[in-house]
């Protein structure tokens, strides 16, 4: 497999990783940790510390999550729930 073909795969997991946590969170009543996000993107899409931190960059970024940082807190936005669909 060369780069490029690496590439466009790491692309695609990442978003079906996007979908995927958010789905978790909106399922989990919308509001969760960061340690069960972490978790649940570790166990169920293998994304790691570095990945993961990259993830809920974006998550924040495009307004899919409100993140609470004194709390460690994430809620799904209006936005994200769409995103979903």
């Amino acid at each position: 497999m060369n780069e490029q073909e690496k590439e466009a795969k790491m692309k695609e997991l990442l978003e079906k990783a996007r979908k995927g946590v958010l789905r978790h969170l909106d399922e989990k009543g919308g509001s969760l940790s960061l340690g069960e996000m972490h978790d649940y993107s570790l166990k169920t899409y293998f994304i790691q510390h570095q990945r993961f931190s990259e993830l809920m960059e974006t998550f924040v970024r495009e307004n899919l999550i409100e993140y609470d940082n004194m709390n460690q807190m994430s809620k799904i936005t209006d936005k994200g729930k769409e995103f979903i669909k």
